[in-house]
C-alpha cells in the first residue's frame, strides 16, 4: 500500500548557514592540493613515480573530460619539484670526425653561459693572436732564426763558390735554382760572347761548368735541408706564441670547469685545434688586385667549429623537468638535424642539431597522449627501443623509411626519463 509523502517547498533545498564559514569569499581560501574522488588512481601514480627501477613507466586511462592530463601534470609536477635539476646538454664539434659530433654534459644552468664564453674566447683570440705576432720581441726572434740559417746557407755555398771562382766561373741564384755562369776578365759573358770564344776555351769552360754543377747538386741538397730546418724552427716559434696566448685566454675556463672532466677534455681539444690552425686568426693580405677578388674569392676561415650548440638549458627548470608533448611525432620526440641550402646543395653541421622532447625531459618526466604515439609506428618502435636501451639517438629519419638520407651521426646521449 502506497503512502503518499508530500514535501514542502522548503524541504527541496539545503540551507547553509553562512555563519559557519570563516571567510567572506572563496578567493581567500588556498586551493585544494588533493584530487577529489580519485584516491586509488593517485596512489597508483604515486607508486609508479617512486619506482626507480628501469622499465617502469605509467599508463593512465579513463573517460574523456575527467581531467586526466591536469591531474597527472599536477601530481608529477609536485613530485618533480623535490628532485635535483638534471644537467644541461650541448652538442660540440668532433675535431677528429666532424660527421660524428659529440654530446657533452654540462652542469645545470651552465650550458648557455659556456656557449657564450666559447664565442667570446674566439673573438678575443682574433685580436690577441695578431697582436702577439706583431710584437717586437717576436719579430726579433724570427729575424734571429732567419739570420742563423742564412749564415749556414752562406757557409755551405762558400766552398763551391770558391771552387767556381778559381775556375773562372760564378754561381747565380735564379727563381728556378742555382746557375753556373762563365766569366771572362771577371765579368759574366752572354751566350753570344761565349760562342765567340775559341773552341778549346769553350770546351774547357763546359768541362769546368759540369764539375761545378755536379758539386752544386750535392750542395743544393744541403741547402734545402737547412731551409727545412729553418721552416720547422719558425713553425715551432709560431706554435709557442700561439700556445702561450691561447693558454692564457683559456685559463679562466679551465679553472671554472675544473670539476667537469668532459668539459676539460673538450677544452684541451679546442686548445690543440686553435694552436694548429693559428693562421686562421691572421688578417688576410690584400695584394690590391680587384680582378683576383672577383674571380678567385678566397674562402674565409670558419670559426663555426669552436661554437657550442646548446640542446637543453635548465635555467627555467626547478627540480626535475616535466614536459608535455601534445604532438609526439618522431622528430618532435627525438629531435632533428636541420639543413641549410648552399650553392644548390643541402648542408648541415653540429650547430644545426635540435633537441626533441625526450632530451628536454631527460632526468625527469615526459607526458604524452598514448593514442597519438601508437598511431605512428616508427615513433612508437623508436621510443620503446630508446627506453629499453636508455640511449637517445638524434639522427635523420633513416633512408629505409623513404624520407631522407643520414648526414650526421651525433654521439648517443644517456637517457633517463619516465
Amino acid at each position: 500500500m502506497k503512502t503518499e509523502c508530500e514535501l514542502k517547498v522548503e524541504d527541496l533545498r539545503c540551507n547553509c548557514d553562512p555563519s559557519v564559514f570563516t571567510f567572506k569569499s572563496t578567493a581567500e581560501i588556498e586551493p585544494l592540493q588533493d584530487v577529489i574522488g580519485q584516491k586509488r588512481a593517485v596512489q597508483a601514480i604515486d607508486f609508479g613515480l617512486n619506482m626507480d627501477s628501469p622499465g617502469y613507466n605509467i599508463f593512465v586511462t579513463g573517460q574523456a573530460g575527467t581531467g586526466k592530463t591536469t591531474i597527472v601534470s599536477d601530481i608529477v609536477g609536485n613530485y618533480a619539484r623535490e628532485l635535483p635539476t638534471p644537467d644541461d646538454w650541448c652538442m660540440v664539434n668532433n675535431f677528429q670526425d666532424r660527421y660524428r659530433p659529440r654530446a657533452m654534459r654540462v652542469p645545470p644552468v651552465k650550458a648557455a653561459l659556456f656557449s657564450k664564453q666559447m664565442s667570446r674566447l674566439v673573438d678575443v683570440l682574433k685580436i690577441r693572436l695578431p697582436e702577439a705576432y706583431d710584437d717586437k720581441a717576436f719579430q726579433e726572434q724570427q729575424a734571429a732564426v732567419r739570420e742563423k740559417y742564412r749564415q749556414q746557407e752562406r757557409a755551405i755555398l762558400a766552398g763551391v763558390g770558391k771552387m767556381a771562382k778559381e775556375k773562372g766561373l760564378a754561381i747565380s741564384r735564379t727563381p728556378e735554382g742555382y746557375q753556373v755562369i762563365p766569366l771572362v776578365a771577371g765579368k759574366p759573358v752572354t751566350s753570344d760572347e761565349f760562342s765567340k770564344l775559341p773552341d778549346a776555351e769553350q770546351k774547357r769552360m763546359e768541362t769546368e761548368i759540369q764539375v761545378i754543377q755536379d758539386g752544386l747538386k750535392a750542395t743544393v741538397g744541403e741547402v734545402n735541408a737547412v731551409r727545412q730546418e729553418q721552416s720547422t724552427e719558425l713553425e715551432a716559434l709560431v706554435g709557442q706564441v700561439a700556445l702561450r696566448v691561447v693558454t692564457e685566454r683559456m685559463a679562466h675556463l679551465v679553472d671554472a670547469y675544473r670539476e667537469c672532466p668532459t668539459i676539460l677534455v673538450y677544452l684541451a681539444e679546442v686548445k690543440a685545434e686553435l694552436v694548429e690552425n693559428v693562421e686562421d686568426f691572421m688578417p688576410e693580405e690584400d695584394d690590391g688586385n680587384p680582378m683576383k677578388a672577383m674571380f678567385m674569392p678566397s674562402e674565409k676561415p670558419s670559426f663555426q667549429r669552436y661554437r657550442v650548440n646548446v640542446l637543453v638549458d635548465q635555467t627555467e627548470t626547478r627540480g626535475a623537468p616535466v614536459i608535455f608533448e601534445p604532438n609526439p611525432t618522431y622528430l618532435n620526440l627525438f629531435g632533428r638535424i636541420e639543413k641549410r641550402a648552399h650553392m644548390g646543395a643541402a648542408t648541415t653541421d653540429f650547430t644545426m642539431v635540435q633537441a626533441g622532447s625526450l632530451l628536454q625531459a631527460n632526468g625527469g618526466y615526459l607526458i604524452m597522449e598514448i593514442e597519438s604515439i601508437i598511431t605512428d609506428p616508427f615513433a612508437w618502435e623508436s621510443l620503446k627501443r630508446a627506453l629499453q636501451n636508455k640511449k637517445l639517438y638524434i639522427e635523420d629519419v633513416p633512408a629505409g623509411m623513404g624520407f631522407a638520407n643520414a648526414s650526421l651521426k651525433p654521439e648517443p646521449i644517456p637517457l633517463d626519463v619516465k
